[in-house]
Parts: C-alpha cells; sequence; structure tokens
C-alpha cells in the first residue's frame, strides 16, 4: 500500500524526562529515539514495544510507535497507536497530522480533513499542514480548495514544486491561463525541466489547444530527441489536428527507439486509414493485433472501416459483426448501414 504522493510525516524527537519510576521506560523510549533518527524504523517499534510493556499509559510512546508504522507504510496498523496516543493526550498536535496521513492512505479522506484541519487550526500557518490538505483536497476533486491551500503556502515559502502542483490543480478547473503562468513562473530558473515542459504541453494538450502543446513538447525533443512521451504525445497532437503524416513519423521514431508496442501500429493503421492508405493500415492494424492490443472491438472495428474503403465489403462485415459480438457497441452501425440484416 502506497501512502498518497509525498506526505508529510512528522517524528518527534523529544527528550524524555527521567525519574525512578520511568528509569526504564527512559531507556527504551531514547534508544527507539535513537533507532528513528538511524531511520531503522523496525527496531524502533522493538524498543517502544518495551516501553510500552512497562507503562502502557504512555502517549508519546504511542505516537512514536504509530509514526514508525507509518514510515513503514501500514496505515491501519498506525491509526491504532494514533488513536491510543490522542485518548491519552490530546495535546498531542502532530498526532493529528500523521493520522491523517494515516486516514489519507487508507482512502477516509473526510477524516483524513478532520484531523487535519485540527492540525491547521493549532498551527495555522503549517506547510506540512497546508500540503497535505491541498493534496486531499485534490483526491476529493475540491481543486479551487487545493488551490487555496497551495496558495497559502506559497505565500509562506515559495516553492516551485508546490506552484507546479497549484497549476495542475488550475489545468483541472479550465483555468488554463493561470496554469500556464504558473509553470512558465517554474521554467524562469528551470528552462532545460523537461518535467515541467511535459506539463505545460499536457495543460496545453487537454485543452484542445493542440499547436500550442506541439510547442512545448518540441522543446523537450530539442533537448532528448528520444524522449518517449513526448514523441507519443506530439503524435497524438498531430492526429488531433489531422496532420497525420507527422503522426505516423513520431509513432514509427517510437517503434525504432522503444518496444514494439501495439498501440503504436494501431494508431499508426489510425492515421493511414485518413491517408486512404487503407492497404497499409490493415497491415498495421494486423501488428496491433499480433501484439495482443487490448481494445480488440476498437480494432475490428477500424480494420472494417479500411476493409470497406477497398471494397471488401464481406470481410469488413466480418470484422463489425465479430466486434459486437465481443461487446463492441460501437460497431452496430456499421453492421447496420452496410452490413444488411444486423447481426
Amino acid at each position: 500500500m502506497k501512502l498518497s504522493k509525498s506526505l508529510w510525516v512528522l517524528v518527534l524527537c523529544l527528550p524524555f524526562c527521567s525519574t525512578k519510576a520511568v528509569a526504564q521506560t527512559t531507556i527504551f523510549y531514547n534508544k527507539a529515539i535513537a533507532f528513528i533518527q538511524d531511520r531503522s524504523f523496525t527496531e524502533a517499534i522493538a524498543q517502544l514495544d518495551q516501553c510500552l510493556s512497562v507503562d502502557p499509559n504512555m502517549a508519546m510512546a504511542y505516537f512514536q510507535r504509530g509514526t514508525c508504522q507509518l514510515m513503514l507504510q501500514k496505515p491501519n496498523i498506525a491509526l491504532v497507536d494514533f488513536n491510543q496516543a490522542l485518548r491519552l493526550d490530546s495535546n498531542i498536535t502532530e498526532a493529528y497530522l500523521n493520522r491523517g496521513i494515516a486516514h489519507h492512505a487508507l482512502n477516509n479522506l473526510t477524516f483524513s480533513e478532520s484531523d487535519f484541519l485540527v492540525f491547521l487550526r493549532r498551527h495555522s500557518n503549517d506547510l506540512r499542514g497546508l500540503y497535505n490538505l491541498a493534496v486531499l483536497s485534490e483526491d476529493m476533486d475540491n481543486y479551487p480548495q487545493a488551490i487555496t491551500y497551495y496558495s497559502r503556502y506559497l505565500e509562506q515559502a515559495p516553492d516551485l514544486k508546490i506552484r507546479q502542483l497549484r497549476a495542475m490543480a488550475y489545468a483541472a478547473i479550465d483555468s488554463i491561463n493561470l496554469a500556464i503562468k504558473d509553470i512558465d513562473i517554474c521554467l524562469q530558473p528551470n528552462a532545460n525541466d523537461t518535467s515541467l515542459w511535459m506539463s505545460k504541453g499536457n495543460i496545453y494538450y487537454d485543452a484542445n489547444r493542440f499547436r500550442e502543446a506541439i510547442d512545448a513538447y518540441n522543446v523537450i525533443l530539442l533537448l532528448y530527441p528520444k524522449h518517449k512521451e513526448a514523441l507519443y504525445n506530439r503524435a497524438d497532437a498531430y492526429s488531433n489536428l489531422g496532420v497525420f503524416e507527422l503522426a505516423i513519423l513520431d509513432y514509427q521514431s517510437l517503434l525504432s527507439i522503444g518496444r514494439n508496442e501495439a498501440d503504436y501500429h494501431f494508431n499508426i493503421g489510425f492515421c493511414q486509414i485518413q491517408l486512404k492508405q487503407n492497404e497499409a493500415a490493415i497491415m498495421s492494424l494486423n501488428k496491433a493485433i499480433d501484439l495482443e492490443f487490448p481494445d480488440f472491438g476498437l480494432l475490428l472495428t477500424l480494420r472494417g472501416v479500411a476493409y470497406n474503403n477497398l471494397k471488401l465489403q464481406a470481410e469488413a462485415c466480418s470484422d463489425w459483426k465479430h466486434a459486437l459480438q465481443i461487446g463492441y457497441k460501437e460497431a452496430q452501425k456499421y453492421v447496420d448501414e452496410l452490413c444488411g440484416l444486423g447481426k
């Protein structure tokens, strides 16, 4: 189980005040802290187990053990310890933060939000609280709220990674110009950062601004001519613009530098049909079949179109009817219009 994004976990390393009554727990606790500082979380848990066997009401030991479990990506176990820590001492503010992270990892989004809000009420400008609430808001599809938290974060610290995240949140609500403004600010000191150019290209692509998307992908490909994602996205952008010759060239480049992907052959076949290169399209689609293209119904329907363009109606109807038999309903119109009685 992966924790959501790069959520921040706070590990407290507080001194423990020793008295005669708690001298033994002090030893176990301090050993645990040393292991935590060394990121040896399993060993730390063993020491905290010993600590709690002596003093089962030691709230900080539960908090630290829960944090170790969280760092080991065991949020369900961590929750038990955080709950116990807060039952014993509701003033351990960081326990709300870490319990919120555990809830988030388990997709308990409402509980997670409640815990983060408690933490943020006590530490109103804490970057960890702002960041985690922003990420959580995105997972709850509340992008305006995410933007608010990212903006509050940026008021405290001009972090370019956070600005990039805010850009993507702007893009999610179609505030394209604000999204691009944030990306361009990030690019000023990082002109060769391909992830930023990819984000810029994808923002434009998702907004159907394909020419501007291509401009961004071009920058990446000038830096790294074999960048697969940029080639693939540029090919799709060309295809959406109807520039099928250039799209084919990009898909062929992908085939030459990477694995023999079924998807590339399928897309080449689609472009070839648009260019009325039907024989070549059938060959490309057959290669996609050999490589087990996942949407077989779509592929059969498209190959049927190529056969029909070549006046091979029997082959075309065979493909369309096969597509219908395996549940691809889009083939129905071709069967009805061009194959007589349908099924």
